[in-house]
């Protein structure tokens, strides 16, 4: 016992090559094969107390600056920057790129005649390379931020246009890299940080930085509007859209409607049809109310989200008088889906509609197709979400919630190339109204849980 002692002390102080020295003189003896173990062991415990002071010192940068998150927080909720806002989105983009550019990273703007783009860039000493997506623009149009400024409540939540989507969440990623630089923690190939300025509306530009970005990552981790209670959300649905025509033989409906096609009747059947391809909605819609779902333990948006929805969202014609016989007529449609099996099924299936002719003398055309495919939970995204659940449990105490979402981020688009985990952000409720707020109580534990999450999966992925 006492050998063990002084082989470990001599370890930690002279390494295993210095005691090896001290003990050449014993040849072959049982303290030969003891060493290789005690070496061993010595690593290990070096970098578990490494990893540890590393996390002790994420945590306490973290907790230290709040205060300045909420500064920073409060001056880039109080720039405008709608989508299709160029100059309100440059601006924006320049307050994150001075943020990043303190920490050492190197920046790159992109423009199109809508809005400005950024990707930072920040180099490690590791393997992985991990993309990091949040968004800069918000639906509201300028002068929003002047009407109704941020503010904080005396239950601690901020308000003020586009608080939550997305503001919170892009100076949460700041803080978080920021808590990891000041901890010396550079195990990582290289971090990029794209901050979106058209996630609202989408563009080619955005869809096209975002691929380009992705074929460079290992893994990617959205920083999009967070759920409440630790939510965070592991499946998305995919998107298309379709444009349905239909030209039929216009004429005067009380003198020749015998010799005439309606486009609309025809257009009605094909509507018909493409409902019935959607999921069946719930006899008693609300049996899914936020309230019923909770009552019953389900975590779900606080919505129903049947598997396959149709929505025909626009219809019209040329035809603007009730007694003519319309001979064209048109929808546009809209079909989300969990699975890219079911996409394609789908898919085939309304573009089959287009020889469904129901109506003599009309004919239909039928555009469009899939646009963005689902986020779906593979195994290495299941590894990612994980670790975060760990650490959460492991800080916090807390237990992580997965949601489905029917609506899309640039998740959807970064897992078609890498596996993603979406929805870290900070906290927050009723986006995209005027009554939009962010708990401020989660900023510390989101943005902590965050880092130290990045800082696990760059080490180990």
């Amino acid at each position: 016992m006492a050998l063990t002692k002084i082989l470990y002390s001599l370890a930690k102080q002279q390494s295993a090559m210095a005691v090896a020295f001290h003990f050449i003189n014993l040849k072959k003896s049982p303290v030969q094969d003891f060493l290789p173990a005690l070496t061993n062991k010595y690593k290990y415990d070096s970098k578990y107390e490494r990893g540890n002071k590393m996390k002790e010192a994420v945590k306490k940068y973290i907790a230290e600056h709040y205060e300045d998150y909420v500064k920073d927080l409060e001056a880039l909720t109080n720039i405008d920057s709608g989508n299709g806002d160029r100059e309100g989105t440059e601006a924006a983009n320049k307050f994150v790129a001075e943020k990043m550019t303190a920490i050492g990273a190197t920046t790159e703007f992109r423009y199109n005649d809508r809005a400005c783009h950024l990707i930072s860039r920040l180099k490690g000493t590791g393997k992985y390379t991990i993309l990091l997506v949040a968004h800069v623009d918000t639906v509201f149009k300028k002068g929003e931020a002047a009407r109704r400024p941020f503010r904080v409540d005396e239950n601690n939540f901020a308000w003020g246009p586009g608080v939550g989507d997305d503001k919170a969440t892009v100076v949460e990623v700041i803080y978080g890299l920021e808590a990891l630089k000041a901890a010396g923690f550079d195990n990582f190939k290289e971090i990029i940080y794209y901050t979106n300025g058209e996630e609202e509306g989408g563009s080619k530009t955005a869809e096209d930085i975002v691929a380009e970005l992705s074929q460079q990552s290992d893994f990617a981790i959205i920083m999009d509007v967070a759920r409440p209670n630790w939510g965070i959300v592991t499946q998305r649905k995919g998107n298309a859209k379709y444009r349905v025509e239909v030209t039929g033989k216009g004429g005067h409906h009380g003198n020749a409607s015998q010799s005439c096609a309606n486009a609309i009747h025809q257009l009605a059947y094909t509507i018909t049809e493409l409902q019935k391809l959607a999921s069946p909605m719930p006899g008693n819609p609300e049996d899914y109310t936020a309230a019923a779902l909770k009552a019953r333990g389900i975590v779900d948006a606080g919505q129903f989200i049947p598997q396959n929805t149709v929505n025909v969202g626009v219809i019209g014609s040329t035809n603007d008088k009730i007694s003519v016989i319309p001979g064209d007529a048109f929808c546009e449609v809209n079909i989300r889906c969990f699975t890219i099996e079911e996409q394609q099924r789908i898919d085939a299936e309304v573009k089959a509609l287009a020889d469904k002719v129901v109506i003599p003398g009309t004919s239909i055309k039928i555009t469009g197709g899939i646009v963005t495919g689902p986020m779906q939970k593979t195994a290495q995204a299941q590894k990612m979400v994980d670790v975060y659940k760990r650490i959460v449990k492991e800080e916090y105490g807390a237990e992580v919630n997965e949601w489905v979402a029917g609506g899309l981020t640039d998740g959807n688009r970064t897992a078609k190339f890498v596996p993603t985990l979406d929805a870290l952000g900070v906290e927050n409720y009723d986006e995209h109204t005027d009554h939009e707020s962010v708990d401020l109580n989660t900023a510390v534990p989101r943005t902590t849980a965050f880092a130290l999450t990045l800082a696990e999966l760059a080490e180990t992925f």
